[in-house]
């Protein structure tokens, strides 16, 4: 076997010379590894990312391809994040391997590769930015990361599955990203976010006259994302009939307005994220098996933050910075008894439940490093009664708490109006952002008139 590899360690070199029967070229000069590349043909290349720049890997990666297209290209990489992985998978690259991992490993996985004559054809739009909002470097998110690049290239449906706060949305997102696609249309859908009426009203749009108050026709999020990417979150709070009328889209790449009788054609990808067990749904008369099959055609499955525990210190260090901007603060860290705690922890609310435990924990600290005492107290094993019940509840009851006691240290009181002020806020916020800034549609979301929205906006600077 012929393989070629670049900036390898001395001893993962001998071992593949004295277990495989192949030859081996070793080179550690970029100009040099690159002239070799587009002359002799191999059928495995190794590449060391040695703390390499992403964009530098990338770039290596999809010469390498363009030069030796029958070859295996194998990353063996150290500091993983979304951006290199899925980055290197989608360039060309057969696997990203995170080391640590044994000189037999390494062999075992170039064998099957090599014999399976596995190469991926994606290839990389050299300029992506996914904000990096996955976060992490075990084995399990990097697996995520892997799976991203794969699915990025084309525009089947892609069902992502995980548990609440694990960052399903954040992952379609990133497939949006990575593909070709990525500078057309990217529009999020809460499918809990709206009654079902004004969901397909969303979704599908309407012609004038197709129901009470339709004064006027209206595209919707289906034509507006027309060549991008549509993004159902929550998919299994979607009633039969919009189920029948997705599964209709996928199938004939067409769809009706709400009172229309002309199709329209659309070509859209389809991400649907949940956290639900959709072939219990399927079961229970709750959701269509066919449109089920069509969705996981490319399948998706997030870790919980529980099963990857050390990429809590890396998540922390990324969010603390934002907490900082919001707060004022100038935490730089957190205390090694502090740390311990949050490992133990199991954090059933996932990503999101650690990040609003940050949240809290700095806006209570005092010094410049979270100490166990700013922790909230369900991490601390503290007040079990208070824990019963939706994980959501009892991360709002720290909240309060904290902003109840950052409120009090100021010697400020009218603790009702500070903290419902703050709610309502937020919450018409969220409203005019899932309704694009229609102020008809928020007001018959929210359950207030216009007037009354209107001057909340007005009072809240939401104008």
């Amino acid at each position: 076997m012929k393989l070629l590899g670049f900036r390898l360690e001395d001893e993962l070199a001998e071992k593949l010379e004295n277990n495989m029967d192949n030859e081996l070229n070793v080179i550690n000069n970029v100009t040099e590894f690159m002239d070799t590349v587009k002359g002799k043909k191999y059928e495995c290349i190794l590449i060391e990312e040695m703390q390499l720049p992403s964009e530098t890997l990338i770039n290596i990666i999809r010469k390498v391809e363009e030069f030796q297209k029958k070859a295996v290209i194998i990353i063996l990489g150290q500091s993983s994040n979304l951006k290199v992985v899925a980055g290197s998978i989608k360039a060309g690259a057969y696997d990203y391997i995170l080391k640590p991992i044994s000189s037999e490993e390494v062999i075992k996985i170039i064998e099957k590769s090599v014999k399976d004559h596995k190469l991926l054809a994606e290839r990389v739009d050299k300029n992506k930015n996914t904000g990096d909002k996955l976060i992490g470097q075990t084995k399990e998110i990097v697996e995520v990361y892997k799976k991203i690049g794969k699915v990025a290239i084309n525009k089947v449906p892609v069902l992502v599955v995980g548990e609440k706060g694990t960052g399903k949305r954040s992952v379609a997102n990133a497939i949006h990203q990575f593909s070709d696609a990525s500078k057309k249309p990217f529009i999020s859908i809460n499918c809990t976010s709206f009654q079902n009426s004004l969901l397909e009203r969303r979704l599908f749009g309407y012609e004038k006259g197709a129901f009470e108050g339709a004064v006027f026709s209206q595209a919707g999020d289906l034509e507006k994302a027309n060549s991008g990417t549509l993004h159902l979150g929550n998919i299994e709070f979607l009633n039969l009939d919009i189920q029948s009328k997705i599964l209709y889209l996928l199938q004939e790449k067409e769809f009706f307005r709400m009172g229309g009788a002309d199709p329209i054609k659309t070509d859209i990808r389809i991400i649907a994220t949940t956290s639900a067990n959709l072939e219990e749904a399927i079961t229970n008369g709750e959701f269509i098996e066919e449109l089920y099959l069509k969705l996981r055609v490319l399948e998706i499955n997030i870790p919980p933050l529980r099963e990857r525990k050390d990429d809590i210190p890396f998540i922390i260090d990324r969010y603390l910075v934002d907490c900082n901007a919001e707060l004022h603060k100038s935490v730089k860290g957190i205390s090694k008894p502090a740390l311990k705690k949050i490992m133990r922890y199991d954090w059933p609310g996932n990503v999101n439940e650690l990040k609003n435990a940050m949240k809290s924990a700095v806006a209570l600290c005092r010094g410049t490093s979270v100490l166990i005492e700013d922790l909230p107290s369900n991490v601390l094993g503290n007040k079990p009664v208070k824990r019963k019940g939706d994980i959501q509840n009892w991360i709002l009851g720290d909240w309060i708490e904290g902003e109840i006691t950052a409120y009090k240290s100021n010697g400020k009181t009218a603790y009702y109006t500070h903290i419902i002020s703050k709610v309502e806020k937020e919450l018409i916020r969220q409203v005019l952002e899932i309704t694009n800034g229609k102020r008809v549609e928020t007001a018959e979301l929210l359950g207030i008139t216009r007037n009354t929205l209107r001057t909340k906006m007005g009072n809240y600077e939401l104008d």
